[in-house]
């Protein structure tokens, strides 16, 4: 299958590297949950058009995939320590948009970051931001055809355009006092789950089914990330 991008996602990369630096200053989920397993699963869910049925769904998946119960274990035990995902998202911006306004906004992302590359680098000062926004305008604007060629590729695959998430993830440890302490954290995390994602039937092309289907998909990958098969 064709890989899906994000809004102007090769583009955008650049611009969300100080983040994703910021978000891994302290230690990774990853090192935490090797040091120690988990009781728990946590769900904050921030996703357009969610139903409480679509949130307890994902976290039973989320549950299985870990090994842990969906409730809490009666009696807690000490200390008590959970993986919590806070998964924001809607629907992909491309979905609905034509080759003109696909062109445009790969075009105005690009200007945007090889416009600030430069600052991000400090090596080379204000009179290089605008060699960097001509090479970013320039870049946009091939990728753009591209880019909306891909699109309408995966949705005729697809049915939809998987849809696009920012999450956060956090291992947290509950003791009586203090009540709770962050061992590990990584906000804006990346993951890439287009290969867990799946065609809808044709008579099942609705707006809702495409959001169940890319929430099972992200909770699949996120899962096969942090559980390591022996």
């Amino acid at each position: 299958m064709r890989g899906f991008s994000r809004p102007s996602h090769a583009l955008l990369a650049l611009l969300l590297l100080p983040l994703l630096v910021l978000g891994t200053a302290c230690k990774r989920p990853e090192t935490a949950l090797r040091e120690q397993p988990i009781h728990g699963v946590e769900l904050i869910l921030k996703v357009d058009g969610a139903t409480p049925e679509e949130e307890q769904a994902l976290k039973a998946q989320l549950a299985e995939g870990f090994g842990v119960p969906v409730a809490p274990p009666e009696p807690l035990p000490v200390p008590y320590r959970v993986f919590r995902l806070t998964l924001q998202g809607g629907r992909n911006a491309y979905e609905q948009q034509g080759l003109m306004s696909t062109w445009a906004a790969t075009a105005g992302s690009g200007l945007l970051a090889g416009g600030l590359l430069p600052l991000y680098a400090g090596a080379f000062g204000l009179p290089a931001v605008p060699i960097g926004a001509g090479l970013g305008l320039l870049g946009g604007l091939a990728y753009g055809p591209s880019h909306y060629a891909n699109n309408q590729a995966v949705l005729k695959e697809l049915g939809y355009l998987p849809w696009s998430f920012r999450s956060d993830w956090e291992v947290l440890e509950r003791n009586p006092a203090p009540l709770e302490q962050v061992i590990a954290r990584q906000n804006s995390a990346y993951l890439d789950y287009r290969p867990y994602v799946r065609p809808l039937p044709p008579g099942e092309r609705t707006l809702a089914a495409a959001r169940k289907a890319s929430l099972r998909a992200y909770a699949e990958a996120l899962v096969k990330h942090f559980v390591k098969k022996p």
